[in-house]
């Protein structure tokens, strides 16, 4: 998979959730880097001003695009941590790197897509 076609299929999923009513604006940047390398970052607000944040580095490899560093930060209206997703370091040392954050802790967590994230925003607010 090329980045450009990754990066159209993280467009289109921003569009669908920017044209729901439970969201107020979501906008993504790309940058297409050296060596069959990427970043995007982007945001989504939702109507309880409540929001997503959203940033992957990526590296082309011939069989597939490797998440290298993301991150999913949701957020309540006054910018305390409802959950997160990441793959950061941690002190002590996680037995996997992907991992979960909430208010109860750090769990260990499958890398998620974005659109697994938005639709757990979704269902956990009610909104669908």
């Amino acid at each position: 998979m090329e980045i450009e076609e990754y990066f159209a299929q993280i467009k289109a999923v921003v569009d669908q959730y920017a044209a729901a009513t439970f969201v107020v604006s979501a906008n993504v940047a790309f940058e297409t880097r050296p060596g069959d390398q990427g970043f995007l970052a982007g945001k989504v607000r939702f109507v309880d001003s409540s929001e997503l944040h959203f940033r992957e580095y990526l590296d082309v490899t011939a069989q597939a695009i490797e998440k290298v560093m993301y991150s999913y930060h949701f957020q309540d209206t006054t910018g305390i941590l409802i959950f997160r997703y990441d793959n950061a370091a941690h002190k002590p040392t996680l037995a996997i790197s992907s991992h979960r954050h909430d208010p109860s802790g750090v769990k260990l967590a499958e890398t998620p897509r974005l659109e697994q994230v938005l639709a757990e925003v979704a269902e956990r607010q009610r909104w669908v």
